[in-house]
């Protein structure tokens, strides 16, 4: 582990030199540095990272009940985004995370590392009306997951409102546009969907959004958790999502196939004012597999952290008018409350997550600062077969650097 570890390192390090180095004679107007060749053609190199110093409240020790503290990149990102006419292009990240012991619910007994292709998609310009994104990329179906990695309000998005068979991304279609001076915006999500041997069949998942934006625009495909007070912005938004025959009630038989539906509803305000900018969030998230866990034999994925569940979160922020020395201060809060079939193997299960937090922009997002303490409340503690479920607390400080 120790020689991946310098390996992800030494490949960091190298990346990031080349970076600098290409922007002493390039363009760098932009995040990044940008390589312009002929007809149009260009490439975008961009660093994208955020350091994380965490400490929780149990863990560690002979008993797992002593103070756990842990360094590692949460995302440790480079991007290529390429142009090739006025209407086409592409977009390849590859993200390293790690190396990480302390875990969304959990404190692991080794440190993880992870190297991945997290995104590789072309993207297609028809018209206002109609763009598209072809390969990697991000399933559309909620805000949350939507929000920019690096322009969340809080330290993070929620952690628990992925899919459990893709988290946050998938291979497909992804189509979308706008209507009415852009106040309208639809995604169509055709997607590959759950593909392993527990699969009752291949299907795929499909997934449709759509909001309404009643101040100013929200254009984009990436939306914002907080735009730093530079943007009146009211929108409402919702999406469903379906994949048939996805996961088994009975798996050592192979039988009761159910399928997946999930449905969401979003608010998104924020408003600046004299004495500071405003923002208030929130969302209803359902995941339904038909209720699965309760066949003979469930399919493992049909609970815990993404199994069937429904919840909700909240989250406020209130920017401080003026610069606090080099940099505006931002403080905020989220609470959530999630209902789980089975979590940790504890049936009908909640989970309740409280946040109050503190971001200091030094540089905008480019270069930020942050702390979080999180306060986790379940329903339920105790041990069933084997699996320790108890409260905890868990401190989180980020440093983010955007280049």
């Amino acid at each position: 582990m120790r020689d991946i570890s310098k390996k992800l390192g030494l490949f960091s390090v190298i990346a990031l030199v080349f970076v600098f180095l290409i922007g002493m004679a390039v363009d760098t107007a932009q995040a990044g540095v940008k390589i312009k060749g002929k007809r149009g053609l260009s490439l975008r190199i961009s660093y994208f990272s955020q350091f994380y110093g965490v400490w929780r409240d149990t863990g560690s020790g002979p008993d797992g009940t002593d103070d756990t503290v842990d360094f590692y990149f949460k995302r440790n990102r480079f991007n290529f985004t390429g142009r090739l006419t006025r209407n086409a292009g592409f977009v390849i990240q590859i993200e390293h995370k790690g190396p990480r012991l302390v875990n969304d619910l959990n404190v692991a007994d080794s440190v993880s590392n992870r190297l991945d292709m997290l995104d590789a998609f072309m993207k297609f310009k028809f018209s206002k009306y109609l763009r598209m994104r072809v390969g990697l990329t991000k399933d559309p179906l909620t805000r949350e997951n939507n929000e920019g990695c690096f322009d969340p309000l809080s330290i993070d998005r929620s952690l628990f409102v992925y899919n459990p068979f893709a988290a946050s991304r998938d291979v497909g279609i992804v189509a979308w546009g706008n209507f009415v001076n852009n106040r309208i915006q639809y995604r169509i999500g055709i997607m590959e969907g759950r593909e392993d041997p527990n699969t009752p069949k291949s299907s795929l998942r499909y997934t449709g959004r759509l909001h309404l934006t009643l101040l100013k625009p929200e254009a984009s495909l990436v939306y914002f958790g907080t735009y730093r007070g530079m943007k009146k912005v009211l929108t409402i938004g919702g999406g469903m999502q379906y994949e048939p025959d996805v996961i088994y009630g009975n798996l050592g038989a192979k039988t009761d196939a159910k399928d997946n539906i999930t449905w969401t509803v979003d608010g998104f305000f924020e408003y600046p004012t004299p004495v500071g900018a405003f923002t208030l969030s929130g969302a209803y998230l359902d995941v339904s597999f038909d209720e699965a866990y309760k066949g003979w034999d469930p399919d493992p994925k049909a609970t815990g952290m993404y199994g069937e569940r429904n919840g909700y979160y909240v989250k406020a922020g209130y920017l401080l008018p003026k610069k606090i020395w080099v940099g505006r201060v931002q403080l905020y809060g989220r609470y959530e409350v999630w209902k789980y079939a089975k979590l940790n193997e504890q049936e009908d299960q909640q989970l309740t997550w409280i946040a109050p937090g503190i971001n200091y922009y030094i540089k905008g997002q480019k270069l930020r600062l942050s702390a979080e303490y999180a306060m986790s409340d379940f329903k339920k503690e105790g041990t069933v077969r084997n699996v320790k479920t108890e409260d905890f607390n868990t401190l989180r400080v980020m440093l983010q650097f955007l280049l």
